[in-house]
């Protein structure tokens, strides 16, 4: 080992996770070499990143213990701290919360312990004054504890701002090199390997990494996490036994953040200790964790138990908690001492220079910077180190887009024209934010690094929509084809495999496409700064590009709004044919039946489109000031507000991700959402996988399953949860019967097995009545891909920016017959409205909206008469039914068109539409038919509206036969018209 090269420095720190990176930090303060061993890819790769992210007060440390003290100190520094190095931190208060008298008395001792501990702002609570500052806290709690000074931050960015400040003043970082041996060094020897000769003080140890290189060190960090107590081990007769806790975690949609201000505790009992709820910095909800004890210290797995011990532990605190909202699970391992319940800080005594921070679990984020300032002041006392004058405590913190005011934004994008490139729509992050993640103090050696530093792919999606585009992005800036780009650990290539000249392809930026005349004028007319557009559209995709082809005309003057550089939507990656047959009467592609959309709108003069604007937020109008609807967007031109009489919402959809199922497992590389799969295989020319499984039947993974099929991948089966298919009876004969694919109804994925790649799948029967897993059912396939085709979702953070309110079956805007929603002048339609099955529906619901917004503004932006609406209901056998209301004023030979979908597979159904009026008698209004009806497929029932006068409801219900079907019978029959 000798013969390979040697690296010396004043300081070896072992691990960068939080303890690593802030005594890094702390040690810059002083002129001595440093450099940073990390085992991972990146920083905050073990219990860091895997944290609750909660700054502790310190009333709960037993008194007298380095817990106790370093804990009351790094709460008090944090502050500090975050304002030094710009990391998020909010002082929101924790509150812990008693559910019977043994729970008060437990409240009281720690109450007590918090005066012993120093702590400020504890005091103790009734029942009521808990409810008043959590209102959604169960009813039975009886009271509690409040602690002003309990905090949240983000772990990782805690690690990764000290990192880089550490980096910036000249600390070396080296990644992916793991400790395998630490040897203390004779002097003999260590005058040997010191360049500079015998020194004082000398090299005392020696370390070798997995890497092969060697390292030699005046003095030695041990920040290795569950992996302290081998280096200790090494070198000191005082043995340490660390035992992996795990600690399994829920996150939530930020939309559940708001639901508590506080970090909710649950008082210790002799039960436990309980889960903890609590909003993030970044908005969400987090519940959890359990603590598990297991023999590895690298197994980061969920466990199906584990999450049902979370969710049934935080209904105590929260009874609402449930799988609905979730979009992740994830787990931790925490380095607890098995000898004692106590941090392990500085030398042993035997082994002068060799300084552990170690058994460092809760609080250990809390105590990192005194830890930090503690133990580097103590090295650099024995090196004997003077300050380094140059050590700049603060760093320039560049806010993220998400949080930028519009002339921010306005300013930021002049300044770089990619700020006004979001690039991640869940989280409101553009490529000026990753190219600088890109090009920062630190490297990014895996996609999941680029997550963390920017909260790309961190949002609801996962991903889903913005993976293929930043994967391009990093291509672009370094080099590195996504086979060669790990999602997380080493090992876990985000693609199998790419075209030879991906990375050129995406240096060339092959998807600029020219302007065309409608762009040109858009950017004449914002040169212009124009006035009041009749109608905006946002979204271009099929519903919103006949949107705003009807409004135009109509006579409007129309602006069309879409985020990605070519119009389109989903429908450029759908490369297989099947589009147009009831709009245009022949099959098309995907690609051709937008092509022909968009040639059509260049025919209307009165269009100006402007493409790579992404809308960000819509202010209503104020009738009584008379001012219309504003629409906010950014595009590389800067940040615009868009004056409009009427707006219509084409925003489209998203697929559910992996998180939305709650599935036990690690996080391994080769889980896709279906478009996120095809839009890589189609659009970037990778292949996913080779050996794939599909959970869900919807169309997008049964045309996947065929896509992968016929690009030579294996393709081992489709596994629905339910009893029927979810996409068209159609796709399931064309894609799966054609290629031999098995469809197996009734089933779903469970589990995952591996860490880096996926490695295999498990998958258990599932009972077709209560739709629950089957215990003892569970079989291993072996797999390198898992496809997701789950279930879309409308996607209408515009919508909530104005005040829209939702349906909570569809997702979707509720709307009357004329696709208005409940904020004046705003329509929706297409997949922002509800799921469509059939592209040539959603086009033809959005010329509907379009000709709606279009009347609208020839109105001035003046709202129709007061005039009551007509409920319209589901009836039995119905799952739901747009539009929600009829106007009531609505002329009685105006066609109205009902949209439903039902529950089940009805053999024969007739549907009946019913007129209920203020007495409760009930009329039948229409009576329909057709040969089946399936949950995958839209049905459209049309009548006059004259049909519901007197109404005060309509509803629809169906008759039939719920017999089995065979799912591929009646196959050309596409989206159910039941006229």
């Amino acid at each position: 080992m000798d013969t390979e090269p040697l690296h010396t420095a004043d300081v070896v720190i072992v691990g960068s996770g939080v303890a690593g990176a802030t005594t890094a930090r702390e040690m810059a303060r002083w002129r001595l070499s440093a450099t940073v061993l990390e085992a991972g890819n990146d920083v905050a790769c073990g219990s860091t990143r895997a944290n609750s992210g909660i700054v502790h007060a310190g009333y709960d440390p037993l008194p007298g213990t380095l817990k106790a003290r370093f804990n009351v100190a790094g709460s008090k520094l944090f502050p500090q701290w975050a304002d030094d190095l710009g990391f998020s931190y909010v002082r929101n208060g924790s509150l812990v919360l008693a559910f019977s008298d043994e729970e008060r008395a437990s409240v009281r001792r720690l109450v007590a312990r918090a005066v012993e501990n120093g702590v400020p702002g504890v005091r103790e609570l009734d029942a009521a004054e808990v409810r008043a500052l959590e209102p959604e806290a169960s009813p039975l709690v009886r009271g509690g504890l409040v602690a002003e000074t309990g905090a949240i931050c983000d772990p990782y960015e805690v690690a990764l701002r000290a990192a880089e400040q550490a980096a910036e003043h000249g600390t070396t970082f080296r990644f992916n090199e793991r400790v395998v041996s630490v040897e203390r060094l004779a002097p003999e020897r260590a005058a040997a390997l010191d360049p500079v000769g015998p020194s004082d003080p000398p090299l005392r140890y020696l370390l070798v990494t997995s890497a092969g290189a060697r390292y030699a060190a005046r003095a030695v960090v041990n920040a290795a996490g569950v992996f302290a107590d081998e280096l200790n081990n090494a070198v000191s007769a005082r043995k340490l036994r660390i035992t992996a806790r795990r600690g399994e975690y829920c996150l939530y949609d930020a939309e559940y953040g708001p639901l508590f201000s506080h970090t909710v505790f649950q008082a210790p009992s002799s039960a436990g200790k309980g889960v903890l709820v609590t909003p993030t910095v970044h908005g969400n909800l987090l519940v959890g964790p359990n603590a598990v004890e297991q023999a590895s210290k690298t197994d980061l797995s969920t466990s199906a138990e584990g999450l049902r011990f979370v969710l049934e532990a935080a209904r105590k605190t929260w009874p609402d908690a449930s799988a609905r909202g979730m979009i992740a699970n994830f787990a931790g391992l925490r380095a607890s001492s098995a000898d004692g319940d106590d941090f392990v800080i500085g030398e042993p005594e035997d082994a002068p220079g060799f300084f552990n921070i170690a058994c460092f679990d809760s609080p250990g984020l809390t105590s990192a910077p005194a830890v930090a300032e503690h133990v580097a002041s103590a090295v650099a006392a024995q090196l004997g180190a003077a300050p380094n004058e140059a050590f700049d405590p603060r760093r320039v913190r560049c806010a993220p887009f998400a949080e930028l005011d519009e002339a921010e934004r306005a300013d930021a994008i002049a300044q770089d024209p990619r700020w006004g490139h979001v690039v991640c729509r869940c989280c409101e992050v553009t490529e000026a934010e990753l190219v600088a993640a890109l090009r920062g103090p630190l490297p990014v050696l895996s996609l999941d690094a680029l997550k963390w530093r920017t909260r790309a792919m961190m949002g609801r999606c996962h991903g889903g929509f913005c993976s293929p585009e930043i994967a391009k992005i990093v291509a672009r800036e370094t080099g590195r084809a996504p086979e060669a780009l790990d999602k997380r650990l080493p090992g876990s290539p985000v693609v199998a495999s790419s075209r030879p000249d991906y990375v050129e392809l995406a240096r060339t930026d092959e998807d600029a496409a020219p302007e065309t005349a409608g762009e040109a004028a858009a950017a004449g007319a914002l040169a212009a700064a124009p006035g009041v557009y009749d109608v905006a559209v946002v979204g271009g995709g099929a519903a919103g590009i006949a949107a705003a082809q009807a409004a135009a005309s109509d006579g409007a003057r129309v602006l069309l709004l879409d985020r990605e550089a070519k119009l389109g939507g989903i429908l450029k990656q759908c490369v297989h044919n099947g589009f147009g047959l009831h709009r245009f009467g022949v099959e098309l592609t995907g690609p051709e039946y937008a092509q022909r959309e968009i040639d059509a709108l260049a025919t209307r003069g009165s269009v100006d489109v402007l493409p790579g604007a992404t809308a960000t937020s819509l202010d209503p109008a104020d009738a009584a000031a008379g001012t219309p609807l504003v629409v906010h967007a950014v595009d590389a031109r800067g940040a615009h507000a868009f004056a409009a009489r009427a707006v219509v919402l084409a925003t489209g959809s998203r697929e559910r991700g992996l998180g939305a199922l709650n599935m036990a497992g690690a996080r391994p590389s080769g889980v896709f959402s279906a478009g996120s799969a095809q839009n890589f295989m189609n659009l970037q020319g990778c292949l996913p996988g080779r050996r794939a499984v599909i959970l869900g039947s919807g169309d997008i993974g049964l045309i996947m399953a065929r896509r992968l099929a016929s690009q030579g991948a294996e393709v081992v089966g489709v596994h629905e949860l339910m009893p029927h298919p979810s996409g068209l009876r159609r796709n399931v004969v064309q894609c799966l019967d054609d290629f031999g694919i098995p469809l197996h109804l009734s089933s779903t994925v469970t589990r995952l097995e591996g860490e880096g790649r996926l490695s295999a799948v498990y998958v258990s029967q599932v009972d077709p009545d209560t739709i629950q897993v089957i215990p003892g059912t569970e079989q291993r396939i072996a797999c390198d891909t898992l496809l997701l085709s789950v279930g879309l979702l409308p996607e209408n953070e515009v919508a909530k920016s104005a005040g829209v309110t939702l349906d909570a079956v569809t997702g979707g805007a509720r709307v009357d017959n004329r696709l208005a929603t409940d904020v004046a002048g705003v329509y929706a339609c297409g997949n922002a409205l509800h799921v469509h099955d059939l592209v040539d529906h959603a086009s033809q619901e959005g010329e509907r909206a379009g000709v709606a917004a279009a009347a609208h503004a020839r109105r001035g932006g003046a709202e129709r008469p007061a005039a009551a609406s007509v409920p319209v209901m589901a009836g039995e056998g119905v799952r739901y039914v747009v539009p929600q209301t009829i106007d009531a004023a609505t002329p009685p030979d105006e066609r109205l068109m009902l949209s439903l979908r039902v529950t089940r597979t009805v053999n024969a159904p007739r549907f009946i539409v019913e007129g209920i009026d203020a007495s409760g008698e009930v009329r039948e209004l229409k009576r329909a038919k057709t040969m089946i009806a399936v949950p995958a497929e839209m049905v459209l029932i049309l009548l006059p509206a004259g049909a519901a006068e007197g109404c005060s409801a309509v509803r629809v219900r169906v008759e039939g036969r719920d017999d089995a079907v065979s799912p591929a019978s009646d196959a050309g029959m596409a989206g159910g018209g039941a006229d």
